[in-house]
């Protein structure tokens, strides 16, 4: 097989998006925020109705490790300058066993139908080739697109040539008193201490995720930098994150939690979010899912939030759907990841 520079055609130019929709293209800065936020938030109301995205999350996105705001990403602005559309292209920083390049933005909604989107991805998809047209490295490539099921985003994607690869499900366990009880919990293995995370703990826990995820979907090792904004950022919860560590202090299983009050009234009540369960491959098979979970929906209740939520792979092959409903979680909404393999 050959390295991606040697199999993957792409532009040796990229210009910006060729103005449409009354929009002109222009790479987005730290400035757009605001605005791109707005678009995410009313976009949401309409495609995804449970999704509060945060100013936070476009941080990041803009800070991640080898990402040029300048080359990877545009908004479309009209006449007076105002934001009405947005687009980004992420190269994942890792590549152990693939090079990904991940896809987002949005068109306000009230400007959709004009061709915008569609100018957008094209721009996004030329990008992408660009990127992996520069690994020298003999690996799968892919480009990927997530959006909710059903949106105008997908179908966009499908004419692309991005096709749905992966079902992402949203649930949620409501905590309130009159909630049914859940099952009684495995007890923890001698030698193990569950507890609460700390900000000692965020290093080790990239170490627990690298390696528990390194076997799932599209999953690529996190770069301490992005890390550690993520479990730094005003809406983490460390004090609601659990982690089981063994007698070296290793850890063995761990929940990142987050919690954002502007985004509560998306579910009608207060509730936590469990961005990452994990548990590494030598401790798989001695209940520790169950545990880590049980122990940080235990600490999502004490908190005084009435929910916690999270979203799964629909295909998880460790069977995470049936631990979920087990400790209580009911599936709902789905998103979808749409790719093109390279």
């Amino acid at each position: 097989m050959a390295t991606l520079r040697e199999r993957v055609t792409a532009p040796a130019h990229l210009d910006l998006p060729v103005p449409v929709g009354g929009l002109t293209f222009r790479p987005a800065t730290m400035a757009d925020l605001p605005e791109v936020h707005g678009i995410a938030l009313e976009s949401a109301a309409v495609d995804e109705p449970l999704a509060h995205p945060s100013t936070e999350d476009f941080a990041h996105r803009l800070s991640t490790e080898g990402l040029d705001p300048a080359r990877d990403t545009v908004v479309g602005i009209d006449a007076d300058g105002h934001v009405h559309a947005y687009a980004i292209v992420i190269p994942v920083p890792t590549r152990d066993t693939a090079a990904r390049i991940l896809l987002g933005g949005s068109v306000r909604p009230a400007s959709r139908g004009q061709g915008i989107g569609r100018r957008m991805l094209a721009w996004q998809t030329d990008r992408a080739r660009q990127h992996l047209a520069g690994v020298d490295l003999d690996l799968p490539g892919a480009v990927d697109l997530t959006a909710p099921q059903g949106s105008s985003a997908l179908a966009l994607a499908a004419r692309a040539g991005l096709h749905p690869v992966r079902t992402w499900v949203d649930m949620q366990v409501v905590l309130d008193d009159d909630a049914p009880r859940r099952e009684p919990l495995p007890t923890l293995p001698a030698g193990l201490e569950l507890r609460a995370a700390t900000t000692d703990d965020i290093e080790p826990m990239r170490a627990a995720k690298n390696d528990s995820f390194r076997d799932h979907w599209g999953s690529q090792p996190m770069v301490e930098a992005d890390w550690r904004a993520y479990l730094t950022a005003e809406k983490s919860r460390l004090d609601l994150s659990r982690v089981v560590v063994d007698e070296r202090g290793d850890v063995l299983a761990f929940t990142v939690v987050e919690s954002d009050p502007a985004a509560f009234g998306t579910r009608g009540r207060s509730f936590g979010y469990l961005h990452w369960v994990g548990v590494v491959r030598r401790a798989r098979g001695r209940a520790l899912a169950p545990l880590v979970v049980g122990a940080t929906l235990d600490a999502v209740r004490d908190a005084g939030l009435s929910a916690a939520s999270l979203e799964v792979d629909a295909e998880n092959p460790s069977g995470a759907v049936a631990l979920y409903e087990r400790l209580g979680f009911v599936g709902g909404t789905a998103t979808i990841t749409a790719s093109m393999a390279l």
